[in-house]
């Protein structure tokens, strides 16, 4: 899936990191595309056929526009492929394939399926915001994976995460990282006469 945006230079090393191991991280500046493009990528791989790629958002006007900009790039609603869950407010259907929610209701997940089952990737956007629930999310999303999910693909995104930390935190996971922008972009300070 090609969108024009810089992540695009990061999605082949990415697929190619998630077909050779378990876990990776991202790290890309923001408007990178990061959030609403790489899911879609995801979809693609053929570890993620017949499952489900939950990600999580720290915020949840993050999680409602993160899921509505990638129904609108599938020309689709909210809860088809693409849908959303938050305390209060939940839009996923029978074939939904990606669920963006929030940290708090990826916990909750996890207490009614510690498993994950039907679940192929979990991917933790904006980690350096780091709350308890993305930790404790993160914790047991890795306890799965080493126990009862092995194909389960654990991915860390950031645009101001030291990747190489994290990396560690993942069993040394590769650090897939995008540097470029779509238009340069230049500095200019004027006086105080604004």
């Amino acid at each position: 899936m090609r969108s024009g945006l810089p992540i695009d230079e990061a999605l082949a090393p990415l697929g190619a990191a998630l077909r050779a191991g378990r876990n990776a991280v991202v790290v890309a500046p923001p408007g990178a595309g990061k959030s609403t493009v790489v899911p879609l990528a995801l979809l693609e791989e053929p570890w993620a056929r017949g499952k489900r790629i939950v990600m999580l958002e720290p915020r949840r006007l993050a999680t409602r526009a993160v899921a509505e900009r990638m129904a609108a790039t599938l020309h689709e609603r909210v809860g088809d492929t693409v849908g959303f869950r938050m305390r209060l407010e939940t839009r996923v259907g029978k074939r939904t394939r990606i669920e963006v929610v929030t940290e708090g209701v990826f916990t909750r997940m996890l207490q009614s399926d510690p498993a994950l089952e039907g679940v192929a990737a979990v991917l933790f956007d904006e980690y350096h915001e780091r709350s308890l629930h993305a930790d404790v999310g993160l914790a047991f999303a890795l306890d799965a994976q080493r126990h009862v999910a092995p194909e389960l693909r654990v991915l860390a995104m950031s645009a101001t995460i030291d990747g190489a930390r994290v990396a560690a935190l993942l069993g040394n996971a590769p650090v897939i990282e995008s540097r470029g922008r779509m238009y340069p972009v230049a500095l200019h300070y004027v006086g105080k006469g604004l």
